[in-house]
C-alpha cells in the first residue's frame, strides 16, 4: 500500500487529536475513494453524452452506402500528405 502525507493547520491537528477514537487515515482513504468515484463517474457520463450526441448526428443511409476504405485514404492523405503510409 502506498503512503501519502499531507499537511493540516495546527488547529485542525489539535482537534483531530481530541478524537483519538477516529481512524483519520481510514476517513481520508474513504473520502479519497468517494471523490475518485465521483470524478470517474463524471468522465463516464461525459463520454456517454458525447457518444450519444455524435451518434445522433450520423446519417444511417449515408453510412450504409459509404466507401469507408476511400474515406480512410482521404483522411490519411489529408493528415499525412498524399503517398504516405
Amino acid at each position: 500500500m502506498g503512503t501519502v502525507s499531507f499537511r493540516v493547520p495546527d488547529e485542525v491537528k489539535e482537534r483531530m487529536e481530541e478524537h483519538d477514537e477516529v481512524n483519520w487515515s481510514a476517513v481520508l482513504r474513504d473520502h479519497i475513494e468517494e471523490e475518485l468515484h465521483s470524478l470517474e463517474s463524471r468522465n463516464i457520463a461525459h463520454a456517454v453524452a458525447t457518444s450519444e450526441r455524435l451518434s445522433s448526428a450520423i446519417d444511417a443511409d449515408e453510412v450504409a452506402t459509404a466507401n469507408t476504405a476511400e474515406q480512410i485514404r482521404e483522411f490519411r492523405d489529408a493528415r499525412y500528405g498524399e503517398g504516405q503510409p
